[in-house]
């Protein structure tokens, strides 16, 4: 049951559970939508993204907003971490809501991720937007991992904010969680998803081998100190 709430649930930074469906996106969202549906206002984008963590990681941290050709650096940082709102664009490429424009997914990644995943969902984004297909973008996931352009992935994101639109399977947040970036090769080295362990696994046909996966470490409270609910 827990692993069944957490599929529905997360999405990339942010996953929804689906088995894999090929190259051909069905449902109700097949391919991009306008370029405008996926915009916010840049005062609110900031100040969503920096919901994603308590204010003594966040107020420090990097913001990225996104623009009609990618993410822009809207407010510089000092402590390493990045604050931003992620698209579905950074679900598994095989997520039959990759193309969701409502997905809003609060994240401030730490040091560590921002070296080895941002780059990656830095440049899905940007090919999103510049129009290329489900296709072309994974030709270009594959090739960047393959020539180590994109680093194996490594840190965490907070994903704290209760302002988030994670899927239109739950149509908010969800729940206050701590995200993990992982090979999907290594989820057995992490006993994600296995019975009692602390640490919940995504759908992973979702994920093709070269992305990151996403796990989930549910976390007690919301990034204003407010207790999270309970399951």
């Amino acid at each position: 049951m827990r692993n069944a709430i957490v599929c529905a649930a997360i999405a990339v930074m942010l996953t929804a559970c689906a088995a894999a469906i090929g190259q051909t996106m069905r449902g109700p969202y097949p391919t991009m939508a306008p370029v405008a549906e996926y915009m916010m206002p840049r005062a609110a984008e900031m100040q969503m993204a920096r919901s994603a963590a308590p204010v003594s990681i966040s107020a420090h941290a990097e913001v990225l907003v996104m623009t009609k050709t990618g993410y822009v650096v809207a407010s510089k940082g000092t402590n390493g971490w990045v604050c931003m709102v992620g698209r579905m664009w950074s679900a598994g490429l095989n997520d039959p809501e990759f193309w969701n424009p409502k997905g809003r997914g609060a994240a401030c990644l730490n040091p560590a991720a921002v070296k080895s995943v941002l780059p990656f969902y830095v440049a899905r984004a940007k090919w999103a937007l510049a129009g290329d297909t489900l296709a072309q973008i994974a030709a270009k996931s594959k090739a960047g991992y393959a020539d180590r352009r994109f680093p194996a992935p490594s840190g965490f994101a907070l994903m704290l904010s209760k302002e988030s639109y994670l899927n239109d399977g739950v149509k908010g947040p969800w729940r206050p969680h701590i995200m993990p970036f992982v090979a999907k090769d290594q989820l057995a080295a992490w006993g994600a998803g296995l019975k009692g362990s602390p640490i919940l696994s995504p759908a992973t046909a979702t994920f093709r081998s070269y992305e990151p996966v996403t796990l989930v470490i549910l976390a007690p409270y919301w990034s204003d100190g407010s207790p999270a609910p309970k399951m």
